[in-house]
């Protein structure tokens, strides 16, 4: 019987929303990464940067829309922006091993500049995405 039991289902529609959203954002990110190796070179890992910080924008934004907008985004919409695009596109695993990487390369500023950058302007990129809403 529905709400009954320890875990119930999402609906099916927005699993397959975050599943289709992961999927974008795994491939845009790899897109990324790419791309900014080629145009910066790999000393730093500019992609993963860039990637978490448009994330956490986009995240910030969708999350206080939908929250103060009410109605104004589709809840299934929203976890297809939210947990699957975002989720796929942001990557936090990456983060840590391309700084642990950094260290291990004796480039121990550049892996703590890695993760600081990514931390703050992300978490700035979260503000924007709130205060831009808000305008809206």
């Amino acid at each position: 019987m529905p709400g009954e039991g320890l875990f119930n289902m999402p609906p099916i529609g927005d699993m397959v929303a975050v599943s289709i959203g992961g999927s974008i954002g795994s491939i845009l990110r790899f897109l990324c990464n790419h791309l900014f190796a080629q145009l910066l070179g790999t000393t730093f890992p500019w992609g993963t940067l860039v990637v978490n910080v448009a994330g956490s924008l986009l995240i910030g934004f969708v999350a206080t829309l939908a929250t103060t907008k009410p109605g104004s985004i589709d809840p299934t919409f929203r976890f297809f922006l939210t947990s699957g695009f975002a989720g796929g596109f942001t990557t936090f695993s990456a983060l840590a091993l391309e700084s642990f990487q950094l260290f291990q390369k004796g480039e121990v500023w550049l892996a703590v500049a890695n993760v600081g950058g990514n931390l703050i302007i992300g978490f700035a990129a979260v503000v924007l995405g709130v205060v831009i809403a808000k305008l809206i």
